[in-house]
Protein backbone atom coordinates (compact mmCIF):
# COMPACT_ATOMS: atom_id res chain seq x y z
CA UNK A 1 0.00 0.00 0.00
CA UNK A 2 1.53 3.23 -1.00
CA UNK A 3 2.07 5.54 2.15
CA UNK A 4 3.23 8.98 2.34
CA UNK A 5 6.37 9.73 3.42
CA UNK A 6 6.27 12.70 5.16
CA UNK A 7 2.92 11.65 7.51
CA UNK A 8 5.64 8.08 8.52
CA UNK A 9 8.00 10.47 9.27
CA UNK A 10 5.52 12.68 11.56
CA UNK A 11 4.51 9.40 13.05
CA UNK A 12 8.46 7.68 13.65
CA UNK A 13 9.30 10.93 15.43
CA UNK A 14 6.24 11.01 17.30
CA UNK A 15 7.07 8.23 18.96
CA UNK A 16 10.33 7.41 18.37
CA UNK A 17 12.07 5.65 21.55
CA UNK A 18 14.44 7.20 24.65
CA UNK A 19 17.39 5.24 24.83
CA UNK A 20 18.89 4.91 28.23
CA UNK A 21 22.69 3.34 28.26
CA UNK A 22 24.53 2.33 31.21
CA UNK A 23 27.83 4.37 32.30
CA UNK A 24 30.85 3.12 30.74
CA UNK A 25 29.03 2.18 27.62
CA UNK A 26 31.55 2.54 24.92
CA UNK A 27 29.16 2.68 21.39
CA UNK A 28 26.14 4.49 20.63
CA UNK A 29 23.59 3.79 17.76
CA UNK A 30 25.83 5.16 14.38
CA UNK A 31 25.68 6.41 10.94
CA UNK A 32 25.44 2.92 8.72
CA UNK A 33 26.82 5.13 5.54
CA UNK A 34 29.98 6.17 8.13
CA UNK A 35 30.35 2.30 8.93
CA UNK A 36 29.72 1.28 5.63
CA UNK A 37 32.48 4.06 3.93
CA UNK A 38 35.23 3.08 6.58
CA UNK A 39 34.97 -0.59 5.99
CA UNK A 40 35.81 -3.60 3.57
CA UNK A 41 33.70 -5.80 1.70
CA UNK A 42 35.28 -9.60 1.53
CA UNK A 43 33.44 -12.15 -0.08
CA UNK A 44 34.49 -16.16 1.24
CA UNK A 45 34.37 -19.01 -1.14
CA UNK A 46 36.16 -22.40 -0.56
CA UNK A 47 39.45 -20.35 -1.82
CA UNK A 48 39.35 -18.26 0.85
CA UNK A 49 38.37 -14.59 1.30
CA UNK A 50 38.55 -12.28 -1.57
CA UNK A 51 38.51 -8.43 -1.01
CA UNK A 52 35.45 -6.86 -2.87
CA UNK A 53 35.75 -3.22 -1.93
CA UNK A 54 38.63 -1.75 0.45
CA UNK A 55 38.05 0.74 2.75
CA UNK A 56 37.15 4.44 1.84
CA UNK A 57 36.19 3.23 -1.64
CA UNK A 58 32.28 2.04 -0.47
CA UNK A 59 29.37 3.73 -0.08
CA UNK A 60 25.82 2.45 0.40
CA UNK A 61 24.89 2.39 -3.06
CA UNK A 62 27.90 0.16 -4.05
CA UNK A 63 27.54 -1.89 -1.05
CA UNK A 64 24.00 -2.51 -2.50
CA UNK A 65 24.89 -3.37 -6.16
CA UNK A 66 28.15 -5.70 -4.97
CA UNK A 67 25.07 -7.17 -2.49
CA UNK A 68 23.64 -8.11 -5.39
CA UNK A 69 25.98 -9.14 -7.80
CA UNK A 70 28.23 -11.10 -5.47
CA UNK A 71 24.89 -12.91 -3.82
CA UNK A 72 26.53 -16.36 -4.75
CA UNK A 73 29.41 -15.54 -1.96
CA UNK A 74 29.47 -14.65 1.44
CA UNK A 75 29.48 -11.84 1.60
CA UNK A 76 30.83 -9.52 5.30
CA UNK A 77 31.81 -5.76 5.91
CA UNK A 78 35.17 -5.67 7.95
CA UNK A 79 35.44 -2.26 9.99
CA UNK A 80 38.19 -2.80 11.87
CA UNK A 81 41.67 -3.22 10.73
CA UNK A 82 43.44 -5.05 13.26
CA UNK A 83 43.00 -5.41 17.30
CA UNK A 84 45.13 -2.95 19.18
CA UNK A 85 48.49 -4.01 20.43
CA UNK A 86 49.02 -4.67 23.69
CA UNK A 87 51.24 -0.93 24.07
CA UNK A 88 48.34 0.89 22.42
CA UNK A 89 45.54 -1.03 24.15
CA UNK A 90 47.03 0.02 27.37
CA UNK A 91 47.18 3.60 26.79
CA UNK A 92 43.48 3.57 25.13
CA UNK A 93 42.75 1.68 28.87
CA UNK A 94 44.19 4.60 30.65
CA UNK A 95 42.71 7.40 28.56
CA UNK A 96 41.04 9.78 31.18
CA UNK A 97 37.99 10.99 29.17
CA UNK A 98 37.00 7.16 28.58
CA UNK A 99 34.04 6.38 31.23
CA UNK A 100 34.91 3.69 34.16
CA UNK A 101 32.77 0.44 34.31
CA UNK A 102 32.38 -0.98 37.78
CA UNK A 103 30.52 -4.40 37.83
CA UNK A 104 28.65 -6.55 40.07
CA UNK A 105 30.05 -10.09 40.99
CA UNK A 106 27.72 -11.85 38.13
CA UNK A 107 29.16 -15.12 39.60
CA UNK A 108 28.00 -14.45 43.21
CA UNK A 109 24.66 -14.78 42.17
CA UNK A 110 24.87 -18.25 40.56
CA UNK A 111 25.75 -21.49 41.59
CA UNK A 112 29.03 -23.07 41.46
CA UNK A 113 28.10 -25.67 38.84
CA UNK A 114 26.98 -22.59 36.78
CA UNK A 115 30.44 -21.15 37.03
CA UNK A 116 31.86 -24.67 36.42
CA UNK A 117 30.28 -24.91 33.00
CA UNK A 118 31.21 -20.64 32.32
CA UNK A 119 34.66 -21.86 32.55
CA UNK A 120 34.54 -24.20 30.37
CA UNK A 121 32.83 -22.31 27.51
CA UNK A 122 35.61 -19.76 27.88
CA UNK A 123 38.13 -22.28 27.13
CA UNK A 124 36.25 -23.14 23.94
CA UNK A 125 37.02 -19.86 22.32
CA UNK A 126 40.18 -21.03 22.71
CA UNK A 127 38.87 -23.54 19.65
CA UNK A 128 36.09 -21.46 18.32
CA UNK A 129 36.30 -18.84 15.83
CA UNK A 130 36.28 -15.59 17.89
CA UNK A 131 36.57 -11.95 17.93
CA UNK A 132 40.21 -11.06 18.70
CA UNK A 133 41.73 -9.65 21.70
CA UNK A 134 41.75 -6.15 21.56
CA UNK A 135 39.47 -5.49 18.80
CA UNK A 136 37.16 -3.76 21.09
CA UNK A 137 38.96 -1.36 21.46
CA UNK A 138 40.38 -0.80 17.99
CA UNK A 139 36.58 -0.82 16.90
CA UNK A 140 36.08 2.09 19.84
CA UNK A 141 39.21 3.79 17.92
CA UNK A 142 37.10 3.90 14.72
CA UNK A 143 34.03 4.56 16.03
CA UNK A 144 35.62 8.03 18.10
CA UNK A 145 36.83 9.47 14.52
CA UNK A 146 33.60 8.36 12.75
CA UNK A 147 32.14 11.24 11.05
CA UNK A 148 28.73 11.31 13.19
CA UNK A 149 30.54 10.20 16.18
CA UNK A 150 27.43 11.08 19.06
CA UNK A 151 25.25 12.01 16.36
CA UNK A 152 23.41 8.54 17.08
CA UNK A 153 21.23 7.73 13.85
CA UNK A 154 17.76 4.99 13.92
CA UNK A 155 16.79 3.38 10.91
CA UNK A 156 12.68 3.60 10.47
CA UNK A 157 10.65 0.94 9.05
CA UNK A 158 7.15 1.80 8.84
CA UNK A 159 4.56 -1.30 8.20
CA UNK A 160 0.82 -2.62 8.08
CA UNK A 161 0.61 -6.08 9.37
CA UNK A 162 -2.90 -7.49 10.32
CA UNK A 163 -4.21 -4.50 11.38
CA UNK A 164 -1.62 -2.76 13.30
CA UNK A 165 0.47 0.49 11.75
CA UNK A 166 3.74 -1.04 13.02
CA UNK A 167 6.66 1.57 13.72
CA UNK A 168 10.48 -0.53 13.92
CA UNK A 169 13.31 1.52 15.51
CA UNK A 170 16.47 -0.08 13.99
CA UNK A 171 19.86 0.49 15.69
CA UNK A 172 23.27 -0.10 14.36
CA UNK A 173 26.52 0.12 16.47
CA UNK A 174 29.58 -0.85 15.56
CA UNK A 175 30.44 -3.19 18.56
CA UNK A 176 28.94 -5.83 20.76
CA UNK A 177 31.69 -5.76 23.69
CA UNK A 178 29.71 -7.37 26.41
CA UNK A 179 32.04 -10.11 26.78
CA UNK A 180 35.39 -8.05 26.69
CA UNK A 181 34.16 -5.19 28.32
CA UNK A 182 31.24 -6.47 30.90
CA UNK A 183 32.16 -9.93 31.52
CA UNK A 184 28.92 -11.14 29.27
CA UNK A 185 28.99 -14.40 26.59
CA UNK A 186 30.21 -12.74 23.66
CA UNK A 187 31.63 -10.27 21.39
CA UNK A 188 30.81 -9.38 18.03
CA UNK A 189 32.00 -6.51 15.00
CA UNK A 190 28.68 -4.72 14.49
CA UNK A 191 25.02 -5.30 16.14
CA UNK A 192 21.67 -4.35 15.18
CA UNK A 193 18.96 -3.99 17.72
CA UNK A 194 15.24 -2.53 17.62
CA UNK A 195 12.25 -1.48 19.37
CA UNK A 196 8.98 -1.91 17.82
CA UNK A 197 5.77 0.34 18.87
CA UNK A 198 2.31 -1.40 17.59
CA UNK A 199 -0.45 1.67 16.70
CA UNK A 200 -4.11 0.68 16.78
CA UNK A 201 -6.87 2.51 15.19
CA UNK A 202 -9.45 4.43 16.59
CA UNK A 203 -12.08 6.66 16.42
CA UNK A 204 -10.96 10.39 17.16
CA UNK A 205 -12.09 13.71 16.80
CA UNK A 206 -8.81 15.91 16.74
CA UNK A 207 -6.61 18.44 14.73
CA UNK A 208 -3.59 16.32 14.80
CA UNK A 209 -3.00 16.43 11.09
CA UNK A 210 -2.06 12.57 11.82
CA UNK A 211 -5.68 12.19 12.54
CA UNK A 212 -7.25 13.92 9.79
CA UNK A 213 -8.76 17.45 9.28
CA UNK A 214 -10.01 19.68 12.02
CA UNK A 215 -13.22 18.59 13.66
CA UNK A 216 -14.22 15.43 11.96
CA UNK A 217 -14.29 11.96 12.80
CA UNK A 218 -11.45 10.10 11.09
CA UNK A 219 -9.64 7.08 12.29
CA UNK A 220 -6.86 7.91 13.89
CA UNK A 221 -3.88 5.96 15.64
CA UNK A 222 -3.09 5.15 18.93
CA UNK A 223 -0.30 3.37 20.50
CA UNK A 224 -1.10 -0.41 21.86
CA UNK A 225 1.56 -2.50 22.54
CA UNK A 226 5.82 -1.73 21.97
CA UNK A 227 8.26 -4.76 21.96
CA UNK A 228 12.31 -4.85 22.44
CA UNK A 229 15.11 -7.27 21.14
CA UNK A 230 15.96 -8.99 24.08
CA UNK A 231 18.27 -12.03 24.77
CA UNK A 232 15.56 -14.28 26.27
CA UNK A 233 12.46 -13.40 25.66
CA UNK A 234 9.99 -14.72 22.98
CA UNK A 235 6.87 -14.09 21.60
CA UNK A 236 4.56 -12.78 24.09
CA UNK A 237 7.23 -12.45 26.58
CA UNK A 238 8.89 -9.47 23.79
CA UNK A 239 6.17 -7.24 24.12
CA UNK A 240 4.47 -4.99 26.43
CA UNK A 241 1.03 -3.20 26.57
CA UNK A 242 1.21 0.52 26.65
CA UNK A 243 -0.34 1.24 29.70
CA UNK A 244 1.89 -1.21 31.50
CA UNK A 245 3.38 0.05 34.68
CA UNK A 246 6.51 -2.06 33.56
CA UNK A 247 6.60 0.69 30.54
CA UNK A 248 8.24 3.85 31.19
CA UNK A 249 7.42 7.07 29.13
CA UNK A 250 8.34 10.87 28.12
CA UNK A 251 5.38 11.78 27.03
CA UNK A 252 4.34 9.60 24.11
CA UNK A 253 7.71 8.06 23.76
CA UNK A 254 8.75 4.74 25.32
CA UNK A 255 12.01 4.71 27.77
CA UNK A 256 14.28 1.66 27.00
CA UNK A 257 17.12 0.40 29.22
CA UNK A 258 19.78 -0.58 27.06
CA UNK A 259 22.18 -3.34 28.12
CA UNK A 260 26.05 -2.06 28.74
CA UNK A 261 27.74 -3.64 25.48
CA UNK A 262 24.86 -5.99 24.56
CA UNK A 263 22.47 -3.57 23.50
CA UNK A 264 19.81 -5.56 24.06
CA UNK A 265 15.94 -3.53 25.40
CA UNK A 266 14.99 -3.63 28.64
CA UNK A 267 11.36 -2.19 30.47
CA UNK A 268 13.20 -1.47 33.74
CA UNK A 269 15.92 -0.56 34.71
CA UNK A 270 18.28 -2.38 36.74
CA UNK A 271 20.79 -5.65 36.30
CA UNK A 272 19.42 -8.82 35.04
CA UNK A 273 20.08 -12.34 35.14
CA UNK A 274 20.45 -13.79 31.91
CA UNK A 275 21.05 -16.87 30.50
CA UNK A 276 22.84 -18.31 27.56
CA UNK A 277 22.44 -21.73 25.81
CA UNK A 278 25.47 -24.11 26.33
CA UNK A 279 26.55 -23.82 22.33
CA UNK A 280 25.85 -26.35 20.32
CA UNK A 281 26.20 -27.21 16.88
CA UNK A 282 22.98 -25.97 14.64
CA UNK A 283 22.25 -29.80 13.61
CA UNK A 284 22.13 -30.70 17.67
CA UNK A 285 20.02 -27.67 18.40
CA UNK A 286 17.45 -28.67 15.70
CA UNK A 287 17.26 -32.31 17.85
CA UNK A 288 17.01 -31.15 20.91
CA UNK A 289 14.77 -28.57 19.91
CA UNK A 290 12.41 -31.23 18.87
CA UNK A 291 12.73 -33.55 21.57
CA UNK A 292 12.19 -31.16 24.74
CA UNK A 293 9.30 -29.37 22.39
CA UNK A 294 10.77 -25.77 22.47
CA UNK A 295 14.04 -23.64 21.49
CA UNK A 296 15.66 -23.73 24.83
CA UNK A 297 18.73 -25.52 24.95
CA UNK A 298 19.56 -28.61 26.91
CA UNK A 299 22.14 -26.21 28.85
CA UNK A 300 21.58 -22.72 29.76
CA UNK A 301 24.86 -20.38 31.80
CA UNK A 302 24.11 -17.23 33.52
CA UNK A 303 25.27 -14.03 33.14
CA UNK A 304 24.54 -10.14 33.73
CA UNK A 305 23.01 -7.64 31.58
CA UNK A 306 23.91 -4.04 32.77
CA UNK A 307 20.72 -1.80 31.88
CA UNK A 308 21.32 0.28 34.65
CA UNK A 309 20.31 3.68 32.71
CA UNK A 310 22.86 5.49 34.45
CA UNK A 311 24.82 6.64 31.53
CA UNK A 312 24.03 8.77 27.91
CA UNK A 313 20.57 9.12 27.54
CA UNK A 314 19.51 9.64 23.63
CA UNK A 315 16.14 10.89 22.78
CA UNK A 316 13.42 13.40 23.98
CA UNK A 317 14.57 15.56 27.07
CA UNK A 318 18.25 13.63 26.66
CA UNK A 319 21.77 14.60 25.94
CA UNK A 320 21.83 13.57 22.52
CA UNK A 321 19.26 13.95 19.83
CA UNK A 322 18.00 11.52 17.22
CA UNK A 323 18.33 11.49 13.37
CA UNK A 324 16.00 9.33 11.75
CA UNK A 325 16.37 7.85 8.23
CA UNK A 326 13.30 6.16 6.71
CA UNK A 327 13.94 2.93 5.09
CA UNK A 328 11.91 -0.16 3.40
CA UNK A 329 12.01 -2.93 1.25
CA UNK A 330 12.63 -1.02 -1.83
CA UNK A 331 15.94 0.64 -0.10
CA UNK A 332 18.89 -0.71 -2.06
CA UNK A 333 21.03 -1.32 0.84
CA UNK A 334 18.72 -2.98 2.83
CA UNK A 335 17.08 -4.93 -0.22
CA UNK A 336 20.51 -6.01 -1.90
CA UNK A 337 23.07 -6.80 0.76
CA UNK A 338 22.03 -9.49 2.94
CA UNK A 339 25.51 -10.18 3.79
CA UNK A 340 27.60 -9.70 7.72
CA UNK A 341 27.48 -6.34 8.99
CA UNK A 342 30.84 -7.06 10.75
CA UNK A 343 33.86 -9.77 10.88
CA UNK A 344 32.67 -12.99 10.10
CA UNK A 345 34.53 -15.40 12.72
CA UNK A 346 33.16 -18.45 11.78
CA UNK A 347 32.53 -19.48 14.65
CA UNK A 348 30.44 -22.63 14.33
CA UNK A 349 28.30 -21.61 17.60
CA UNK A 350 27.29 -18.14 15.95
CA UNK A 351 28.27 -16.32 19.42
CA UNK A 352 31.10 -14.49 18.07
CA UNK A 353 29.74 -13.47 14.52
CA UNK A 354 28.86 -10.80 13.14
CA UNK A 355 24.66 -10.12 12.44
CA UNK A 356 23.59 -10.30 9.24
CA UNK A 357 20.88 -7.02 8.55
CA UNK A 358 17.86 -5.74 9.66
CA UNK A 359 16.15 -7.22 6.81
CA UNK A 360 17.86 -10.90 7.05
CA UNK A 361 18.87 -13.86 9.09
CA UNK A 362 22.57 -14.76 8.34
CA UNK A 363 21.32 -17.46 6.23
CA UNK A 364 20.05 -15.10 4.26
CA UNK A 365 16.06 -15.68 4.65
CA UNK A 366 13.75 -12.97 5.60
CA UNK A 367 13.89 -11.59 9.75
CA UNK A 368 10.46 -12.25 11.21
CA UNK A 369 10.43 -9.31 13.22
CA UNK A 370 11.27 -7.08 9.99
CA UNK A 371 8.62 -9.01 7.35
CA UNK A 372 6.32 -10.17 10.26
CA UNK A 373 6.07 -7.73 12.80
CA UNK A 374 2.69 -9.00 14.58
CA UNK A 375 3.92 -12.56 14.57
CA UNK A 376 7.00 -11.95 15.88
CA UNK A 377 5.42 -10.62 18.57
CA UNK A 378 2.58 -12.94 19.26
CA UNK A 379 -0.01 -10.30 18.38
CA UNK A 380 -1.90 -12.48 15.59
CA UNK A 381 -3.99 -13.86 18.75
CA UNK A 382 -4.83 -10.21 19.88
CA UNK A 383 -7.03 -7.87 17.57
CA UNK A 384 -6.32 -4.27 17.35
CA UNK A 385 -9.03 -2.50 18.39
CA UNK A 386 -12.44 -4.17 20.71
CA UNK A 387 -14.50 -3.18 17.44
CA UNK A 388 -12.38 -5.77 15.23
CA UNK A 389 -12.42 -8.15 17.77
CA UNK A 390 -15.87 -7.77 17.82
CA UNK A 391 -16.05 -7.71 14.37
CA UNK A 392 -14.10 -11.07 13.96
CA UNK A 393 -15.96 -12.64 17.02
CA UNK A 394 -19.18 -12.55 14.95
CA UNK A 395 -17.39 -13.97 11.78
CA UNK A 396 -16.54 -16.59 14.42
CA UNK A 397 -19.90 -17.38 15.64
CA UNK A 398 -21.19 -17.80 11.76
CA UNK A 399 -18.75 -20.40 10.97
CA UNK A 400 -19.43 -21.81 13.91
CA UNK A 401 -23.19 -22.30 13.39
CA UNK A 402 -22.62 -23.23 10.31
CA UNK A 403 -19.97 -26.02 11.28
CA UNK A 404 -22.18 -27.42 13.91
CA UNK A 405 -24.90 -27.94 11.43
CA UNK A 406 -22.94 -29.71 9.23
CA UNK A 407 -22.17 -31.55 12.36
CA UNK A 408 -25.40 -32.42 13.97
CA UNK A 409 -26.59 -33.56 9.84
CA UNK A 410 -23.21 -36.40 10.15
CA UNK A 411 -24.26 -37.41 13.30
CA UNK A 412 -28.13 -37.67 12.22
CA UNK A 413 -26.77 -39.69 9.23
CA UNK A 414 -24.39 -42.04 10.63
CA UNK A 415 -26.48 -42.91 13.73
CA UNK A 416 -29.25 -43.89 11.39
CA UNK A 417 -27.21 -45.95 9.72
CA UNK A 418 -25.72 -47.26 12.92
CA UNK A 419 -29.31 -48.07 13.79
CA UNK A 420 -29.91 -49.72 10.45
CA UNK A 421 -26.45 -51.74 11.37
CA UNK A 422 -27.33 -52.71 14.83
CA UNK A 423 -30.90 -54.26 13.69
CA UNK A 424 -29.46 -56.33 11.16
CA UNK A 425 -26.96 -57.93 13.62
CA UNK A 426 -29.44 -58.86 16.17
CA UNK A 427 -31.70 -60.34 13.44
CA UNK A 428 -28.50 -62.54 12.72
CA UNK A 429 -28.11 -63.57 16.37
CA UNK A 430 -25.30 -61.32 17.49
CA UNK A 431 -25.75 -60.72 21.21
CA UNK A 432 -26.35 -56.62 21.71
CA UNK A 433 -22.99 -56.70 24.34
CA UNK A 434 -21.00 -58.28 21.55
CA UNK A 435 -21.42 -55.89 18.87
CA UNK A 436 -19.52 -57.08 15.95
CA UNK A 437 -16.98 -55.03 13.69
CA UNK A 438 -19.49 -53.01 11.73
CA UNK A 439 -20.99 -51.87 14.80
CA UNK A 440 -18.35 -51.13 17.24
CA UNK A 441 -16.26 -49.09 14.22
CA UNK A 442 -19.88 -46.91 13.87
CA UNK A 443 -19.85 -46.61 17.52
CA UNK A 444 -16.80 -45.07 17.59
CA UNK A 445 -17.60 -42.65 14.75
CA UNK A 446 -21.08 -41.63 16.09
CA UNK A 447 -19.03 -40.99 19.59
CA UNK A 448 -16.11 -38.79 17.87
CA UNK A 449 -18.97 -37.02 16.01
CA UNK A 450 -20.82 -36.09 19.42
CA UNK A 451 -17.74 -35.07 21.02
CA UNK A 452 -17.39 -32.55 18.38
CA UNK A 453 -20.90 -31.11 18.17
CA UNK A 454 -20.25 -31.09 22.18
CA UNK A 455 -16.94 -29.00 21.48
CA UNK A 456 -18.34 -26.61 18.92
CA UNK A 457 -21.57 -26.12 21.00
CA UNK A 458 -19.32 -25.23 23.99
CA UNK A 459 -17.39 -22.90 21.76
CA UNK A 460 -20.35 -21.43 20.52
CA UNK A 461 -21.44 -20.77 23.55
CA UNK A 462 -18.86 -18.72 24.57
CA UNK A 463 -18.62 -16.72 21.27
CA UNK A 464 -22.47 -15.43 22.18
CA UNK A 465 -21.37 -14.65 25.54
CA UNK A 466 -18.64 -12.69 24.44
CA UNK A 467 -20.65 -11.14 22.08
CA UNK A 468 -23.47 -10.29 24.78
CA UNK A 469 -21.20 -9.35 27.09
CA UNK A 470 -17.43 -8.48 26.26
CA UNK A 471 -15.14 -9.90 28.29
CA UNK A 472 -12.68 -7.55 30.41
CA UNK A 473 -9.68 -5.74 29.03
CA UNK A 474 -7.31 -8.59 31.11
CA UNK A 475 -4.31 -7.13 33.23
CA UNK A 476 -1.23 -5.95 31.81
CA UNK A 477 0.90 -8.97 32.64
CA UNK A 478 -2.16 -11.47 31.78
CA UNK A 479 -0.03 -12.52 28.19
CA UNK A 480 3.33 -13.22 29.87
CA UNK A 481 4.90 -16.42 30.29
CA UNK A 482 8.02 -15.21 32.00
CA UNK A 483 8.30 -11.61 33.20
CA UNK A 484 12.15 -9.96 32.96
CA UNK A 485 12.86 -8.38 36.36
CA UNK A 486 16.12 -6.83 37.35
CA UNK A 487 18.20 -8.65 40.19
CA UNK A 488 16.90 -7.32 43.85
CA UNK A 489 19.70 -5.55 46.12
CA UNK A 490 19.65 -8.58 48.25
CA UNK A 491 21.41 -10.82 44.98
CA UNK A 492 23.51 -7.79 43.89
CA UNK A 493 25.28 -6.31 47.51
CA UNK A 494 27.19 -9.40 48.47
CA UNK A 495 30.49 -9.17 50.39
CA UNK A 496 34.00 -8.81 49.36
CA UNK A 497 34.96 -12.07 50.38
CA UNK A 498 31.92 -13.93 48.39
CA UNK A 499 32.18 -11.59 45.23
CA UNK A 500 36.26 -13.06 45.49
CA UNK A 501 35.41 -16.62 45.84
CA UNK A 502 32.92 -16.43 43.16
CA UNK A 503 35.31 -14.93 40.82
CA UNK A 504 37.91 -17.55 41.88
CA UNK A 505 36.42 -21.01 42.96
CA UNK A 506 35.93 -22.32 39.40
CA UNK A 507 39.69 -21.95 38.55
CA UNK A 508 40.83 -23.08 41.81
CA UNK A 509 38.00 -26.26 41.48
CA UNK A 510 39.79 -27.39 38.38
CA UNK A 511 43.27 -26.09 39.25
CA UNK A 512 42.87 -28.37 42.18
CA UNK A 513 41.32 -31.29 40.17
CA UNK A 514 44.58 -30.66 37.56
CA UNK A 515 47.12 -31.04 40.40
CA UNK A 516 45.06 -34.32 41.72
CA UNK A 517 45.66 -35.67 38.42
CA UNK A 518 49.12 -34.98 37.86
CA UNK A 519 50.20 -36.38 41.40
CA UNK A 520 48.68 -39.18 40.69
CA UNK A 521 46.00 -38.74 43.54
CA UNK A 522 42.63 -38.11 41.55
CA UNK A 523 40.43 -41.28 43.13
CA UNK A 524 36.57 -40.91 42.94
CA UNK A 525 37.00 -40.31 46.78
CA UNK A 526 39.48 -37.30 46.37
CA UNK A 527 36.78 -35.91 43.61
CA UNK A 528 34.16 -35.90 46.84
CA UNK A 529 36.36 -34.49 49.17
CA UNK A 530 37.19 -31.73 46.97
CA UNK A 531 33.37 -31.05 46.10
CA UNK A 532 32.24 -31.08 49.42
CA UNK A 533 34.96 -28.86 50.47
CA UNK A 534 34.38 -25.98 47.98
CA UNK A 535 30.70 -26.52 48.87
CA UNK A 536 31.04 -26.13 52.40
CA UNK A 537 32.95 -23.08 51.95
CA UNK A 538 30.32 -21.68 49.32
CA UNK A 539 27.93 -22.23 52.24
CA UNK A 540 29.77 -20.64 54.83
CA UNK A 541 30.19 -17.64 52.30
CA UNK A 542 27.19 -17.21 51.89
CA UNK A 543 25.45 -17.35 55.27
CA UNK A 544 23.82 -20.95 54.22
CA UNK A 545 25.64 -23.21 56.54
CA UNK A 546 22.08 -23.96 58.49
CA UNK A 547 20.55 -25.05 55.12
CA UNK A 548 23.70 -27.20 54.15
CA UNK A 549 23.49 -29.22 57.13
CA UNK A 550 19.66 -29.15 57.35
CA UNK A 551 19.72 -30.79 53.66
CA UNK A 552 22.60 -33.18 54.55
CA UNK A 553 20.41 -34.27 57.46
CA UNK A 554 17.19 -34.84 54.91
CA UNK A 555 19.76 -36.89 52.99
CA UNK A 556 20.34 -39.21 56.20
CA UNK A 557 17.15 -39.59 57.17
CA UNK A 558 16.31 -40.57 53.80
CA UNK A 559 19.29 -42.86 53.32
CA UNK A 560 18.65 -44.43 56.90
CA UNK A 561 14.80 -44.74 55.80
CA UNK A 562 15.25 -46.85 53.15
CA UNK A 563 17.83 -49.09 54.86
CA UNK A 564 15.09 -49.48 57.65
CA UNK A 565 12.11 -50.63 55.22
CA UNK A 566 14.41 -52.97 53.35
CA UNK A 567 15.90 -54.56 56.61
CA UNK A 568 12.03 -54.85 57.88
CA UNK A 569 11.44 -56.90 54.24
CA UNK A 570 14.33 -58.93 54.58
CA UNK A 571 12.91 -59.89 58.25
CA UNK A 572 15.59 -58.18 59.90
CA UNK A 573 12.56 -56.43 62.62
CA UNK A 574 15.01 -55.45 65.73
CA UNK A 575 17.41 -53.87 63.26
CA UNK A 576 14.67 -52.61 60.87
CA UNK A 577 12.41 -51.16 63.55
CA UNK A 578 15.86 -49.75 65.52
CA UNK A 579 16.85 -48.09 62.10
CA UNK A 580 13.19 -46.36 61.84
CA UNK A 581 13.37 -45.25 65.49
CA UNK A 582 16.35 -43.25 64.60
CA UNK A 583 15.01 -41.53 61.81
CA UNK A 584 11.77 -40.39 63.69
CA UNK A 585 14.03 -38.79 65.99
CA UNK A 586 16.15 -37.29 63.37
CA UNK A 587 13.20 -36.05 61.84
CA UNK A 588 11.53 -34.34 65.08
CA UNK A 589 15.30 -32.42 65.43
CA UNK A 590 15.80 -31.51 62.48
CA UNK A 591 11.69 -30.21 62.17
CA UNK A 592 12.70 -28.56 65.66
CA UNK A 593 15.19 -27.03 64.05
CA UNK A 594 13.93 -25.82 60.99
CA UNK A 595 11.18 -24.14 63.16
CA UNK A 596 13.57 -22.62 65.63
CA UNK A 597 15.85 -20.91 62.44
CA UNK A 598 12.93 -19.74 60.74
Amino acid sequence: MPTDPALDLALVRRFEPVIRYTHGELFLPMSVADYVVGSRLVARDGNGPIVLAERGSLTLDGLAELGLSEADHALSLEHVGAALQRRDYRAWRRRPERDRFRASSRFAAVSLPSRLIDVGLRLTLLLRGRVPGGFAAAAHEAYLHSPHYRKPHYYAHVSRDGGYTVLQYWYFYAMNDWRSTFGGVNDHEGDWEQVTVYLAPEEVTSADPLDGATGTQSPGLRPAWVAYSSHDEVGPDLRRRWDDPDLSRVGEHPVVFAGAGSHSGAYLQGEYLITSELPLPPWLSRVTARVRGDAHGLLRIPYIDYKRGDGTTVGVGGDLEWIPVLVDDTTPWVRDYAGLWGLDTEDPFGGERAPAGLRYNRNGTLRESWAQPVAWAALDRVAPTAAQAHDEILAVRDRLVSTLAESQRRLSERRDVLRGAHAAELALGIPANQPGRQVAGLDREVAGIRREVAELTSLLEGAERSLAAPAPTPLPHAHLRHRAVPLGQDQLAQGRALRVWTALSASLALLALGVLMLAGLASARSVLWLAGAMIVIEAVLRRHLGLLLLGAGVVVVAAFGIWGIVSVALGHLDLGFGVLLVIGALYMGLSTLREATR
